[in-house]
């Protein structure tokens, strides 16, 4: 369950870091070309940056549907509609976000380089953050802004709460583990902490256990709410960064 659970976090880090990096370069020759035409008065502005967010629609959906029908089938995931669907979206999701993080940043800063710089403080806060490398239930109350915060744990909850939603598949608990206390416990006296390995619990259980009872199914929609909100945030800045800053004035 480990190794299944960090290879979907690992290919959702992967398509941020490719999303957030492809963008950067694209969309510096785009903006500039925008401040050109704000200039002259060539194109209505709106139209412009609308045309931004959705010429990079189909490149998203497609690309994340390519490595969705690739990647899903390959890690053997249950062949039902809706779990393939979810993953789908919150793939989808993970890609458009970190890619309007990247045009955000371009329309914020003066140059690509100062964009990946702050892109990469994006992506290794969304990576230590995520759940993964600290589980929700030990992260510290300080840090606790950055778990909610950033769309790593949104996207990682989607991803893994889909898949392992009503998996009944038996899991050996490991020796020490808060799973192995966990099956102890609910064996009814059959099998104790000492010989948890003896006994089994469910990979929904698994779940549950091992991120402290934060990743739910019950959540995947207030994860796309939040998903869908950040977006318009992020797009929404990008539209006032636009607007108001011009990096070509000398």
């Amino acid at each position: 369950m480990n190794s299944r659970v960090t290879t979907m976090f690992i290919t959702f880090l992967f398509l941020a870091v490719s999303s957030i990096n492809t963008v950067l370069n694209v969309f510096y020759v785009e903006r500039n070309m925008f401040y050109r035409h704000k200039a002259a008065l060539m194109y209505d502005k709106k139209a412009v940056l609308l045309a931004f967010t959705l010429a990079e629609i189909p490149f998203i959906m497609l690309s994340s549907m390519i490595f969705v029908l690739i990647f899903y089938f390959m890690m053997g995931f249950e062949t039902v509609a809706y779990k393939f669907f979810l993953y789908y979206l919150f793939f989808t999701a993970n890609m458009a976000i970190f890619t309007f993080i990247g045009q955000m940043l371009i329309a914020l800063l003066r140059d690509s380089g100062s964009a990946q710089i702050y892109g990469s403080l994006v992506i290794a806060m969304t990576t230590l953050f995520a759940g993964i490398l600290i589980r929700p239930q030990h992260i510290k109350s300080f840090w606790l802004f950055a778990y909610w915060l950033f769309p790593g744990h949104y996207i990682l909850e989607g991803l893994v709460s889909s898949q392992f939603h009503n998996d009944d598949t038996p899991i050996t608990p490991n020796l020490g583990s808060e799973f192995c206390f966990f099956v102890a416990d609910a064996s009814n006296g059959e099998c104790s902490i000492s010989n948890c390995y003896e006994c089994t619990g469910t990979a929904e259980d698994w779940i549950h256990i091992s991120f402290g009872n934060e990743f739910q199914f019950d959540n995947l929609g207030y994860d796309v709410i939040y998903l869908f909100c950040a977006i318009i945030v992020i797009k929404y800045i990008t539209y006032v960064a636009l607007m108001k800053l011009n990096y070509l004035v000398k």
